[in-house]
């Protein structure tokens, strides 16, 4: 009985590493890193000026 399970577990473990070996099909396309690069520091840019303001605020 353990025997079986044993064996089992082993081969979904065999399974599931051979699913993420697979190349995953995504909606979104691979992005440029030029691109990814931009919309960080638009982020950065963006965060901290949130933060200028609730700094601001916090002082008054």
């Amino acid at each position: 009985m353990f025997e079986d399970r044993g064996a089992e577990g082993i081969e979904f473990m065999k399974e599931m590493v051979e699913r993420c070996n697979r190349k995953r099909l995504t909606i979104t396309p691979d992005f440029d890193p030029f691109v990814v690069n931009h919309v960080t520091n638009e982020m950065v840019l963006a965060l901290n000026a949130v933060e200028e303001e609730f700094v601001k605020a916090e002082e008054e």
